[in-house]
């Protein structure tokens, strides 16, 4: 059982530019199985209250569990679009987001954040690259400064994140290791 209650979500709308096709649809390493299902069976091992996958309006995706609700939002706003619609789906819970295109992640990655969670506060994993922001999970109280930053065009999750009004929402979990955090961007798998 989670310390808090929450929902969880990929994040499956990006355009896909670098690698030429749909992320969501690539098989995971060393499987079949299309990214998208790859990601949410790894969420649904913390039991969250519910699934959700966030694409672009009109996007095809592979069939999801009939217990995965599809969040659409216009493509505009980026990661950020899609973190907005879901933090809205998610109501009063903490929402743990996973980018679609992280194959390498890991439960144990997860299950860190969600310790380092409290009834008001989420949590982000950080490297020695920085913050990995589509690996996070934002307390509700997020919800107005993203519908603020959506607003105002300020769309960079990462610059949302260091706002001091923002950051003392969320705690950062350090990595040693980042292969975990590596995106698939290229036909080659990471």
């Amino acid at each position: 059982m989670s310390p808090v209650p929450i929902v969880a979500v990929v994040l499956a709308g990006g355009l896909s530019r670098r690698m030429g096709s749909d992320k969501a649809w690539l098989a995971a390493p060393g499987t079949q199985v299309p990214l998208v299902l790859h990601q949410l069976a790894l969420l649904r091992k913390l039991k969250p209250a519910a699934l959700f996958v966030s694409a672009r309006a009109g996007q095809a995706l592979p069939a999801l569990p009939e217990d995965v609700r599809r969040l659409d939002d216009d493509g505009t706003a980026g990661p950020l679009g899609g973190i907005q619609r879901s933090l809205q789906a998610a109501g009063s819970r903490h929402l743990l987001v996973v980018a679609v295109d992280l194959p390498q992640l890991d439960e144990g990655c997860l299950r860190r954040l969600l310790t380092a969670c409290t009834g008001t506060r989420g949590a982000v994993a950080g490297t020695l690259n920085g913050l990995e922001p589509l690996v996070a999970i934002f307390p509700p109280a997020l919800k107005v400064h993203v519908d603020q930053a959506c607003a105002t065009g300020r769309l960079g999750l990462r610059a949302l994140l260091v706002r001091p009004e923002v950051a003392k929402l969320v705690t950062a979990v350090e990595f040693a290791d980042t292969a975990r955090f590596t995106n698939w961007n290229h036909p080659t798998p990471p």
